[in-house]
């Protein structure tokens, strides 16, 4: 009975000393999403690690740490390691607003969580300044006060409608991101934090219904949703011009030369890069690849190259 007792407690104590020597791990995790194309999740952080799979702009992932330039990730029940570059906290700025919805003021927290205590409170719309980003709270600074926020509360903007203005509308534009690979992502509702419903490349034509703060509210593909306003160009044209018509070439990215290539896609051979304005005849128009005729050649380009004239 007494070396069952002495046993027991001897237990214990091991088990003590066995923890005590454990690693400290953080529970912070945040939520990144994935920009400029096709991400590699890796086996290790190397690039010679084994690809467990490919995810491409706008897939969120839990980065669970950062080091050396590589993030560990958990997506799609995967975990690996990717390149922090190609990571994003998916807003264009750091800037959220509380929206409550209740009358009631939002708490700003000592901890992140309900046993954090309370600083003090603050109202809807306020505007917050994100400092880390985590699964279900927020590390923010309000008016000089540094605390912690619930994520489900704060928003993109500051107003809780999506209503905007539809006067003017509706008006046609076309999807213009920064780069040849990056994508627009239609959401939800006219915020960075709602729902993604789709990823649209250069060129796709949108049907613009209105606006709400730096959103248009959308038709593309049959479904309608919020687009920022700052990667789509509004066209004074009809959406599809009547073929053959002509156009010049343009290069949005800065470049001073388009390829004309011998069929649809950034794979097919390039029949030669020609200088931008140079005069073109659009004989087909697709959703992104259009057909047309350059010199008495025919080819390809991508309708994000060029304008009617």
């Amino acid at each position: 009975m007494q070396k069952t007792h002495l046993y027991k407690r001897c237990l214990r104590a091991l088990l003590f000393v066995l923890v005590l020597a454990l690693p400290l791990v953080s529970l912070a995790e945040s939520y990144m999403v994935v920009r400029g194309g096709s991400l590699n999740l890796r086996e290790q952080p190397s690039l010679k690690a084994k690809v467990l799979g490919q995810y491409p702009t706008g897939t969120w992932m839990t980065v669970h740490s950062e080091k050396d330039g590589w993030s560990k990730v958990s997506v799609n029940g995967k975990t690996g390691y990717v390149m922090s570059k190609f990571l994003t906290d998916g807003s264009t700025s750091n800037t959220l607003y509380v929206r409550t919805n209740t009358g009631r003021g939002l708490n700003l927290r000592t901890e992140p969580g309900l046993t954090g205590q309370i600083i003090t409170s603050f109202q809807s719309g306020t505007p917050v300044e994100v400092l880390v980003r985590g699964a279900n709270w927020h590390k923010v600074r309000v008016d000089g006060l540094v605390g912690y926020m619930s994520s489900q509360f704060l928003k993109g903007s500051a107003s809780s409608g999506n209503t905007g203005s539809q006067t003017g509308y509706p008006k046609t534009g076309i999807v213009t991101n920064p780069g040849a690979n990056q994508v627009l992502l239609l959401r939800e509702k006219a915020s960075t934090e709602s729902r993604v419903l789709g990823y649209y490349r250069n060129g796709v034509q949108v049907k613009l219904l209105g606006e709400s703060g730096s959103f248009y509210k959308v038709s593309v593909n049959g479904q309608t949703g919020y687009m920022m306003k700052k990667f789509i160009t509004v066209t004074t044209g009809s959406v599809k011009p009547s073929e053959p018509f002509a156009a010049k070439l343009i290069n949005p990215n800065g470049n001073h030369i388009v390829n004309f290539r011998t069929a649809p896609g950034l794979n097919a051979p390039i029949i030669r890069a020609y200088p931008v304005d140079t005069q073109i005849t659009v004989l087909e128009m697709g959703d992104v690849w259009c057909k047309a005729e350059i010199d008495g050649v025919v080819g390809y380009v991508s309708r994000y190259f060029f304008k009617a004239i």
